[in-house]
């Protein structure tokens, strides 16, 4: 197996913000904002998922659209850092969904806790 390393983000580099399990929650989205205001001032630029903030159930949409946003970050060569905006639940379900040969092309830097360690290795797998 050839491990592919992507490489360390620099200002300037574009950076996704996906929620392939829970949307942050709706008191608490002064907080999403603040963060990516955040990541702003430290010189990064942002594109948030389509569905990042869908609320279907407990999930930030559906199986289908939460992929949808996965697979479209890991497509788009101008990418370089996938960031969840949460953990919570249903990740796992997305697992026969990803766009494998995408990841390999596009090797990326992603963060998240929680749920999102069954998405993380899964693409290390």
């Amino acid at each position: 197996m050839e491990l592919r390393s992507p490489r360390l983000l620099a200002k300037g580099d574009l950076i996704g913000i996906i929620s392939p399990a829970s949307p942050p929650k709706p008191e608490k989205h002064d907080q999403y904002q603040q963060g990516l205001a955040y990541l702003r001032r430290l010189g990064y630029r942002v594109l948030e998922g389509k569905h990042v903030l869908d609320q279907y159930g407990y999930l930030a949409g559906s199986d289908e659209s939460r992929a949808e946003d996965l697979n479209a970050m890991f497509r788009n060569p101008r990418v370089k850092a996938i960031f969840c905006s949460r953990g919570g639940y249903g990740t796992p379900r997305l697992l026969d969904m990803i766009d494998y040969d995408a990841v390999r092309k596009h090797p990326k830097i992603l963060v998240g806790y929680s749920d999102i360690t069954s998405l993380q290795l899964a693409l290390y797998a």
